[in-house]
């Protein structure tokens, strides 16, 4: 932990000087502690109007829906409507995708676990009504089948709105309804929202973006504030650090809320094992849950990015503790970081480990360098003095514009002959990786958990 970290006396000390350090304009915090509940709220819900975030400000999580999505599957399995390991085709009978080999053995684990292979960023919108799930599902026919299932980890949002949709073919009822009906009101998450027209008249937050990512001073409104309804499995709730901390704790609480069985114990912990090593965005990866080690303590939890939202929350069962932060910037998980960190230390005594740096050839660092590609970007890697550089060209589906937006020039330290760490900018402490073939050759690189493709001149 870094002395800058240490100084900290108070929640209030910390958050503010990360806040104001990467320009996020508002940030709410929830502490669980044992039985203590501790909400508060930081800056600005809105650059144009000005008011203050308190703890009851709604915010977008985006990717921690997924752990709802996965939650709300496994209350099917406790009811006997859906199986994990039986094929997706079994429940999608006319299912098309583009490998037919895939479609075959592709299960609900291979998709709550970023392992069906299939091309995870696709966002394209089908309308607001009830068939928009349906009609994306059959446009996935036409996605990419990167690798073969259960082959290797890659982040993919599009598994989990298929998931989304399975839940639908299952109860025959739209997704937000099986949500609401089935968690969301159960569990008395009385501040968690699906759709924008349900969370406007409540404290809203809207995003804020950098319109060019590397002038750091200047913001502005993500003015695009509604997902797609197709990709509401996939990140589309809406909610309050202390909804979030209810949520955390029927998973902490073997699945009961108040008294009342809202998932089975047997599922909170199959929840909670983990299914695969991941890489860039936790350790490991459970049935929905990212997994983590901290100071040797098993930690769980997940993050969110949307237009100018960035989320986290981070529980650990076995000390009855859970932190949630959201944030209304695209520099918000910058901030969120060190004050995970923070609150770790502060309150469990726990201090994150920082990997080591390795030594490497310059012809093991060479065998790196080129120009790698993906829908959503395009990747430069060059050298430098021992390690590598990095310039990511990044296109969000969830923005106005598709113009590629150049991020900081990143500088990767190696800690492994393939791995490799951002040791500057916001997205400092990140894992960057690229993956061999037997033969050799690169295949890819994996940056924020996605693949691109090594790009041959």
């Amino acid at each position: 932990m870094s002395d800058e970290q240490k100084q900290f006396a108070n929640l209030d000390e910390c958050v503010e000087h990360w806040r104001t350090h990467w320009n996020v304009p508002g940030i709410s915090v929830g502490i669980l502690n044992g039985g203590d509940v501790d909400t508060r709220g930081y800056g600005i819900a809105s650059m144009d109007t000005q008011h203050p975030v308190t703890a009851d400000t709604l915010f977008q999580i985006g990717s921690i829906s997924k752990v709802y999505t996965t939650t709300l599957v496994m209350i099917l399995v406790d009811q006997g409507k859906l199986d994990l390991d039986e094929p997706v085709t079994t429940y999608l009978p006319s299912l098309k995708l583009k490998d037919e080999n895939a479609l075959k053995v592709i299960t609900l684990r291979h998709l709550v676990t970023h392992t069906s292979g299939v091309f995870g960023d696709f966002f394209d919108d089908f309308g607001m009504g009830d068939d928009a799930l349906a009609r994306y599902v059959e446009a996935m026919s036409e996605l990419r089948q990167t690798y073969q299932p259960g082959e290797l980890w890659s982040y993919t949002n599009s598994g989990f709105n298929l998931a989304g949709y399975i839940v639908e073919k299952a109860l025959d009822k739209p997704f937000e309804d099986a949500m609401r009906e089935l968690l969301i009101e159960p569990a008395g998450f009385e501040h968690t929202f699906q759709f924008a027209v349900e969370a406007i008249t409540y404290p809203l937050a809207v995003g804020h973006v950098h319109p060019d990512p590397e002038d750091e001073d200047t913001l502005e409104i993500a003015r695009r504030y509604p997902l797609p309804r197709t990709s509401h499995a996939a990140g589309g709730i809406i909610s309050t650090v202390g909804d979030l901390l209810k949520f955390a704790q029927l998973h902490m609480n073997n699945g009961a809320v108040d008294g009342k069985q809202v998932l089975s114990e047997a599922g909170v912990k199959a929840m909670q094992q983990p299914q695969v090593k991941a890489a860039g965005l936790a350790d490991e990866w459970g049935l929905g849950w990212m997994i983590f080690e901290v100071d040797g303590t098993k930690a769980i939890g997940h993050g969110g990015t949307t237009n100018g939202f960035q989320a986290a929350l981070r529980i650990v069962p076995e000390r009855n503790f859970a932190i949630s932060i959201l944030t209304n910037g695209d520099r918000g998980h910058a901030a969120e970081k060190p004050i995970l960190d923070w609150a770790l230390q502060h309150h469990l005594g726990l201090a994150p480990k920082e990997r080591q740096e390795v030594m490497l050839e310059p012809h093991q660092l060479e065998r790196l360098v080129g120009k790698y590609a993906q829908k959503m970007a395009d990747v430069i890697i060059s050298s430098g003095e021992g390690s590598l550089k990095m310039d990511y060209f990044a296109r969000s589906a969830l923005a106005d514009s598709d113009e590629p937006k150049k991020m900081p020039t990143a500088e990767l330290m190696p800690v492994g002959e393939l791995d490799f760490i951002v040791t500057n900018g916001p997205s400092a402490g990140s894992l960057v990786d690229f993956i061999d073939t037997d033969s050799g050759d690169i295949r890819f690189i994996r940056v924020g958990g996605r693949f691109a493709d090594r790009v041959t001149e």
